[in-house]
């Protein structure tokens, strides 16, 4: 799973909840200039495509991340088609999945997003079987964004603790990030 990662920045701008949702498609100009369209701020792109994890991740992927997307996630470097594969296999594991963009940060066309989603693990993940425990995976990612969406994306997390949780081996005394 490659999924979701850290820079620093000038402008800081937390995304309300109802935020979250897909935004719009650029609208295009009648010119066939590409100069001449109406692109998605990089926040906006960024934005809308962690709300998609709440709704059609696969729509989400489609409109905001490019097809020759450069990836750097958990594991190193890793495609586009597994990155969504990995994170459609934990959505489809998680009973009352919910992803939560936490703070953004913009400096440019990069925005910083530290992220969490949560739900109950009801179904097998990276095949650990449903355990029925409430899990949580937390991360901080950077997507470079040209053209209304993200050419290139980095990821660190605790992936590590994801499968501990997973596997039901995490210590009580964990903690779940906060918005704060």
């Amino acid at each position: 799973m490659a999924g979701l990662a850290v820079a620093a920045a000038l402008t800081a701008a937390a995304v309300p909840a109802s935020a979250q949702s897909e935004a719009p498609l650029p609208a295009a100009s009648s010119s066939a200039d590409s100069s001449d369209r109406h692109y998605l701020s990089p926040l906006e792109v960024s934005s809308a495509f962690y709300g998609s994890y709440n709704g059609d991740l696969a729509a989400g992927f489609d409109r905001y991340i490019s097809k020759d997307l450069l990836l750097h996630g958990f594991n190193g470097p890793e495609d586009r088609e597994s990155w969504l594969a990995g994170d459609l296999n934990i959505k489809a594991g998680l009973t009352g999945f919910k992803m939560t963009i936490l703070d953004q940060i913009v400096e440019g066309n990069k925005v910083v997003t530290r992220w969490s989603f949560t739900g109950v693990h009801t179904g097998t993940v990276f095949g650990i079987p449903a355990s029925g425990r409430q899990v949580t995976l937390s991360g901080i990612s950077i997507d470079r964004v040209v053209q209304g969406q993200s050419v290139e994306h980095w990821s660190e997390g605790n992936f590590g603790r994801f499968l501990d949780e997973l596997r039901g081996e995490t210590p009580p005394e964990s903690v779940t990030p906060s918005a704060n």
